[in-house]
């Protein structure tokens, strides 16, 4: 079992590498809305649809693609994280 002075350093760099996640998704959503794609306010399965469409759009744009590239990564590193803090013995 791992004490808790591991766990909750654990617990507080997941959620750290979640809100990077969070920012880079809001990041993308806001590009998004400035070229005129309409984004609601709760994000639902339609936002998928929206970052699928960044990504084809994003050279046209002269945008980088590195916001759902690092996104996606930041978000399986809360994950890994989070796992780690929570469930591991």
């Amino acid at each position: 079992m791992i004490p808790a002075f591991v766990k909750v350093p654990l617990f507080v760099a997941a959620m750290i590498f979640a809100a990077v996640a969070n920012g880079f998704a809001f990041f993308v959503l806001y590009k998004m809305r400035s070229i005129g794609y309409r984004v609601g306010v709760w994000r639902t399965t339609r936002d998928w649809a929206l970052y699928r469409e960044y990504w084809r759009v994003a050279p046209a744009n002269n945008w980088s693609r590195a916001p759902i590239s690092l996104g996606i990564g930041s978000f399986i590193v809360a994950g890994v994280l989070l796992f780690a803090a929570m469930w591991h013995r």
